[in-house]
């Protein structure tokens, strides 16, 4: 839905944004120009970006094999939301909003593993498939039924070894959702794959912010010029393919991501057929880019943690069978340390993106051709948070 400047963007949709400069985003790419500055720091813009994107949407939650055994469990928090994700003893992988049916307490945090969970306020316990199992002094309640006091359930699914979750009951199956990604990425096998390094790092900036930065590959030969920007080919040899939803795919080429950019592990087995400097990227909304090499994939998950902050979660994955390889956790802090040197290198600009996206003097500039896909992901973004649900 393409909005005019002064369209639903101006009123009632987003309460103090202003139109102005907001339509010009909506042009081609080679008449554009980048959003104002509340886009990035407005308190209404981060609650419409609840409700009508990640309350809606599926979203990737955890590695399968993070949750590999009966009682394994994570406890997750996605813009003040909790749930539960668990494997129940019976093997099968389920998901619920952590929240006790008595008071709303949560009855776990963190992850590791359990054979029950139980409320830490009153003792409220339930069973790993969200079953109530015990509630002490209820018996005289007229209220009290435990067959509708357990965990509410969320749906949950997998693909390529990733674990999904929605809160949506409306929301399209998830091969549905993913079927972009399957078409274009299938071939990478990441089911066969195994997490080696996971990352977690929060970010002084605003969600967007860092999803657009991995999407931008204009600035990897300044900003990065130091680590991978030197071994890329071309800014302009980076054709992006766009789909609905905001979603995109890339294929070039750039070396494996350790210093020198020779692969410590050569090709993945499956893809034989492709250079050592094969490389491909892909955006899945609202906040997955999955990138990889000829050697491993690394997608990264950004997790909003208020307007101005997030937590941006990296997955290093490679072929299973690597993992026996004599000297193979040595060779894999290679890539993390490498990793975190091209990250640290993002912090600062993108802190400094966000501080400036309240400075008056902030005039948004036009947009270049490199930046096609953030182009596509913003009017995504802003076709879903101009949605009406109902719910107001």
């Amino acid at each position: 839905m393409a909005a005019s400047e002064e369209g639903p963007l101006a009123g009632s949709a987003a309460p103090g944004w202003g139109g102005e400069g907001f339509g010009k985003i909506r042009r081609p790419i080679t008449e554009a120009r980048h959003v104002p500055g509340a886009f990035y720091h407005s308190a209404e813009t981060y609650e419409l970006e609840k409700r009508n994107i990640f309350m809606k949407d599926w979203l990737c939650v955890a590695r399968v094999e993070e949750l590999e055994k009966p009682g394994d469990y994570m406890a997750v928090r996605i813009m003040g939301e909790p749930a539960i994700v668990v494997r129940d003893d019976e093997g099968e992988l389920r998901a619920f909003s952590n929240t006790c049916a008595h008071r709303g307490v949560e009855v776990i945090r963190g992850e590791g593993n359990a054979d029950h969970f139980s409320c830490p306020y009153h003792g409220w316990s339930y069973d790993l498939k969200g079953a109530l199992t015990g509630a002490a002094f209820m018996e005289d309640s007229e209220e009290f039924d435990p067959s509708r006091c357990g965990l509410p359930p969320l749906r949950l699914g997998t693909w390529a070894g990733w674990v999904f979750i929605a809160f949506d009951d409306d929301a399209p199956p998830l091969s549905d959702f993913v079927a972009h990604f399957e078409q274009e990425f299938g071939f990478l096998r990441q089911e066969d794959c195994r997490l080696a390094v996971k990352l977690e790092v929060e970010f002084d900036c605003n969600w967007k912010l860092f999803v657009e930065n991995l999407l931008d590959v204009y600035h990897a030969a300044t900003l990065h010029a130091k680590t991978i920007g030197a071994k890329r080919g071309r800014a302009d040899r980076y054709p992006f393919n766009l789909f609905e939803r905001g979603g995109t795919s890339m294929f070039y080429h750039s070396a494996p991501m350790v210093p020198g950019g020779q692969s410590l592990f050569g090709r993945m087995p499956w893809l034989g057929d492709k250079p050592d400097n094969f490389a491909c990227s892909g955006h899945l909304s609202p906040n997955m880019q999955l990138i990889a090499r000829s050697d491993n994939v690394h997608p990264f998950v950004m997790w909003p943690l208020g307007p101005d902050r997030c937590r941006v979660v990296n997955y290093t994955l490679f072929p299973a069978q690597h993992f026996d390889l004599p000297g193979f956790e040595e060779k894999v802090e290679v890539y993390r340390d490498y990793l975190i040197d091209v990250v640290e290198e993002d912090r600062q600009m993108v802190a400094s993106l966000q501080q400036n996206m309240k400075s008056r003097r902030l005039r948004p500039g036009p947009m270049s051709k490199l930046e096609l896909g953030i182009h596509h992901v913003i009017n995504d973004v802003l076709d879903r948070i101009s949605e009406d649900d109902g719910s107001g």
